[in-house]
Formats: C-alpha cells, structure tokens, sequence
C-alpha cells in the first residue's frame, strides 16, 4: 500500500519539475554576470536591462546580477548605473558566461585613468622623477663634551633636498633618492664650523588611494645619513704651532635609519588623454627608528670608535614635486 503511494508522488513531482524547466527554457536564458569599475571594483546597484523593454536586473553587492531574457527581443544589454558612461553587451551563442562589464566613471575622458593598466595595456609602467626635501631631527648631545656644543648644535637636525627617482606596477612603487644637504659655515674662536649632509634613501610603497587627483601611498624607506663635520683654522697662512694647536678636525658620521610612513599627493592632470605625464605635489610624515645603535665614524684615513650614540627624535617629515611620465 505505502508503495502505491508513493509512486504516484514520485511521478508527480517529476512532471512538475519537467514543466517548470521547459517553462524556463520556453522564456529564454538566463544570463549571469559581474559588473565593475575600471579598477575591478564591484558596482552595487548597477543596473542590467534588456533593451527596449523593462526587463531589469540589479547587482549586487559583489556587482553580480541574473537577468532571465525575454523571448522575441533583442538578446542585447543595456548597463546602466549613475556616475559611471553606460555600456551595451550583445549577448549570443558564442558569449561566454559570467559576462565580465566594466564601467567607466564619467571624469575619465574616453575611459583612461592614470593608473588603471587594464584600459591600456601597454602602460605597465608609470616612471616617478621627484625633487624632494626630507627633514629629521638628530641629537648629537652625547658628543657635545668631546666636539663642543657649538658643533652639536649644528647638527641636531638634518634637511636634505634631492632628486628621485622611481616607478610604480602600477600600484607597487619602488624608488632610489639621493639628497644633499644644507653647508652650514661659521667662525667658532679661531675656527671655521663646516657641516656638510647627505642622505640615500630606497623606498617602497603601495597605492591604498588613487583617484583621478588624490594618491595616497603608506611607505616604507630605509636611509643612509652621512654628516660631515670640519673645524679648520679660519687664516689663510698660519704657523705651524698654531695649526697644531687648534687642532684641524675632519669627521664623518655615518646613520642608517629605517622610515614608515604616509605620503599624500595631489595629481595636476595636463589634460592629454593618455596615463601618465602629469605632474604632482606631496606631504610626507613618518615615524623613524634607527638600524645601527652606534654610529660608524671616520676620519681621513681612520676608522674611529666611540660609545656615544646619535639620538632620534622619532617624527620625521617632508614635502615634493613629481612628475610622472609613461613608460612603454
């Protein structure tokens, strides 16, 4: 008896199942796909429509909608979503599944963006040359009893300005700078103060912002400070006695710091429609630890021990003008 009863449920659901499916397969297809924005980014609320009818499909929050097509109407659709330039999609046997869209905000002419590779494949790689100006505060204290505070004062900070040059792929940045800095010379008694600093410095970073005007990169850098420090006597003939006397001193310290920190830019387009070549201006601040406890110290010929530190005061900061251009 339980048999008989269950064979007519079973042939029922069968038969229902079937007509649901031809059903379907009477309306038309059903189309999956994925709508983005010229940098894979999913647009929620984009919308997906059959055209010339009011047959629609909404995305979702990862940009995917399904749209059942009507039978008897252009197999064609027609992107839509507020900001971005519209797109149409002929859809037909050979049209792979999910559709990929993509669309372009309306600021971009003719759908190029500085830093979007995909809308132009030949631009791998977009170069950086930047002249900079970098500041760090030092504290030469400890040495103030061997060199005299007159020479430590000179050198508790240290500003450099330089060129740089790097390049991003395409949201990865990469560059070297080189910095020279401020010749500080004064007269100390019957000496002449000389200082003289320069800074290398490799940095890494990644785009976390980057729209058509605002770029922002948290960076890491790692620096190499050299200061170089002269007391000669300020006559141009002296005697031999009073040479030895005063002692002519020439010493170069030698810092490696290492810098995390976050660079904001703001983009000046030039208006041509390509990516690239445009130029930019930026504000850098960092927090800066030192890599070697002690400094290395020579003089001309000598390598120099000490126990003495260079102290450092953890802020650091900077400003810069960069130009970016298109490598092809």
């Amino acid at each position: 008896m339980s048999k008989l009863i269950k064979m007519p449920f079973r042939l029922t659901a069968f038969i229902l199942f079937a007509s649901l499916c031809s059903r379907a397969g009477a309306q038309g297809t059903v189309v999956t796909g994925i709508i983005t924005d010229n940098r894979s980014v999913p647009i929620v609320g984009a919308r997906a429509c059959q055209v010339n009818s009011a047959n629609c499909a909404v995305a979702d929050m990862n940009g995917v909608f399904h749209l059942l097509l009507e039978p008897g109407r252009a197999n064609i659709l027609n992107v839509t979503c507020p900001g971005f330039n519209p797109a149409e999609v002929n859809i037909d046997d050979t049209t792979a599944l999910p559709l990929k869209i993509s669309l372009v905000p309306m600021y971009i002419p003719d759908g190029v963006f500085a830093n979007d590779v995909q809308d132009n494949p030949g631009a791998a790689v977009i170069v950086r040359s930047a002249l900079s100006f970098d500041l760090i505060f030092t504290d030469f204290s400890e040495f103030a009893g061997l060199l005299g505070t007159h020479n430590t004062e000179a050198m508790d900070y240290f500003t450099v300005t330089g060129p740089e040059i790097g390049a991003s792929f395409p949201r990865f940045f990469a560059g070297f700078g080189i910095g020279m800095g401020y010749s500080y010379e004064d007269d100390e008694d019957t000496l002449i103060i000389d200082l003289n600093n320069t800074a290398y410095k490799l940095s890494l970073g990644y785009d976390i912002i980057s729209t058509e005007r605002i770029r922002m990169t948290p960076l890491l850098s790692v620096r190499w400070l050299k200061y170089r420090l002269q007391n000669y006597p300020g006559e141009r003939r002296i005697s031999l006695e009073n040479y030895l006397e005063e002692g002519e001193t020439d010493l170069r310290f030698h810092q490696t710091i290492a810098v995390a920190g976050l660079n904001l830019e703001y983009l000046i387009h030039s208006g041509q429609k390509v990516k690239g070549d445009y130029w930019s201006v930026g504000l850098y601040g960092g927090y800066a630890v030192k890599l070697n406890q002690k400094p290395w110290v020579r003089s001309e010929g000598n390598r120099i021990t000490t126990d003495s530190v260079i102290s450092l005061r953890p802020f650091t900061a900077g400003i810069s003008v960069a130009f970016y251009n298109l490598a092809k």
